[in-house]
């Protein structure tokens, strides 16, 4: 017998790309040469340029994109610090040291928060173990089923088509699976570990800072008793110009945040925009969007439809939610503390949508951060595809976000 529970919509939207991609409406599927990964060995100031790629939507945008390997100058005038630190989440020591001299060289003084390891049997359960602590494992969300789970993606990264096909028919006739525990049980594709250990790294991060449990340093600036840490995974780079940004809007912020966002994937909307703020004597739009209703059924199809429609394909994500993403936020040890308290008794589901049920989440408009591509090929890719085009839901450094709306 089939759950009343299974989600309808998100398997609809699936087969909608993967049919029209027969009549080349959507991106063409990637093979495995292409999929790659690069290695990420050089020091950030030294990594691969591709020189002959057109620049993405330049024309197009209001303040052009500049490469994310123009690194900040440190001598701005005299700018004060945003935030405390950055606290870079990473498994890899190594992988943690590129991003701790990407950050060196701007002048941001950086710590590593180590994430768990979802291949590892032991860290996975103590990440199971952690997240049953703070209430986010006795049910799940109705979208999170083992098929969906195989459909997970970020920018550059492609969902498992033929795992996620494969546990939807494995599964149609039975019932839905009620806990984390039983999710687990029933992964036949590994596809359920990394949702796991991502969702603890995160939790785990937040505790930390919650109590005030991080690693000390004696070289940092003293921001007051509640200042604002950068937390960010360690394959992500700040725009150019985004300490001079973040001095100029940080102050704008609506009062009642508790997370802000450096960047965002998947869908937008116009009507989430913050209200507008008095510069200089005028008022002037906010540079920021209330991250509301992440998994608004009717939203999601009508944007989705509008890209797919338009030539998007799923390495930009058209499937996704709102505001996804946990590439980059600034977070306050009150707003951990927030989090924490809210998380119990949620229905587990990806950790950004659980963020932004938890805790007032605000996103910048136009991001100062973007996820580094793993995969150079998949990247070129894209970038081919969006050339000349303010299609794709993964915003571009320092510029509008693209429309994928109707209306």
């Amino acid at each position: 017998m089939v759950s009343s529970r299974c989600n309808w919509m998100p398997w609809c939207l699936c087969h909608l790309c993967l049919s029209l991609s027969v009549h080349g409406i959507c991106q063409r599927c990637i093979s495995d040469e292409e999929t790659e990964s690069l290695n990420f060995v050089q020091h950030s100031s030294q990594r691969i340029l591709r020189d002959s790629d057109p620049p993405v939507l330049q024309e197009e945008f209001p303040e052009p994109a500049q490469p994310v390997d123009v690194l900040e100058p440190t001598d701005l005038g005299g700018l004060p610090s945003p935030f405390r630190e950055a606290l870079v989440v990473s498994i890899d020591p190594e992988r943690y040291k590129i991003a701790e001299a990407a950050l060196k060289d701007q002048g941001v003084p950086a710590e590593m928060v180590r994430g768990f390891k979802g291949k590892d049997p032991k860290e996975l359960l103590e990440a199971l173990d952690l997240l049953t602590k703070h209430g986010n494992t006795a049910r799940l969300h109705e979208t999170v089923n083992n098929w969906m789970v195989c459909m997970h993606t970020s920018p550059g990264k492609l969902p498992n088509f033929s795992a996620a096909n494969s546990e939807f028919w494995r599964n149609l006739f039975r019932s839905t699976p009620r806990n984390v525990s039983e999710l687990l049980e029933r992964d036949e594709h590994n596809c359920v570990p990394k949702i796991i250990a991502i969702a603890a790294a995160h939790v785990r991060l937040w505790q930390k800072l919650a109590e005030g449990n991080l690693p000390t340093r004696t070289d940092l600036q003293n921001l007051g008793e509640n200042p604002w840490y950068l937390v960010m995974e360690e394959d992500v780079d700040l725009c150019p110009k985004w300490r001079r940004r973040m001095a100029e809007e940080l102050p704008l912020l609506p009062p009642d945040a508790d997370v802000v966002k450096l960047y965002f994937f998947g869908h937008w909307r116009k009507e989430d925009a913050a209200p507008a703020v008095n510069k200089s004597g005028h008022k002037v739009p906010s540079p920021f969007l209330l991250a509301q209703n992440p998994l608004s059924e009717f939203d999601i199809i009508k944007a989705a439809t509008y890209e797919v429609l338009h030539g998007a394909g799923w390495s930009n994500v058209p499937v996704a939610g709102f505001y996804a993403g946990t590439q980059a936020y600034l977070l306050r040890p009150s707003g951990a503390r927030k989090l924490l308290e809210n998380i119990q008794g949620k229905p587990f589901q990806d950790i950004d949508m659980t963020m932004m049920l938890s805790a007032r989440n605000y996103v910048w408009r136009r991001v100062m951060a973007n996820a580094r591509p793993e995969n150079v090929n998949l990247l070129q890719l894209e970038s081919r595809s969006q050339v000349g085009s303010k299609l794709g839901s993964v915003p571009t450094c320092n510029a509008e976000p693209p429309a994928d709306q109707f209306w």
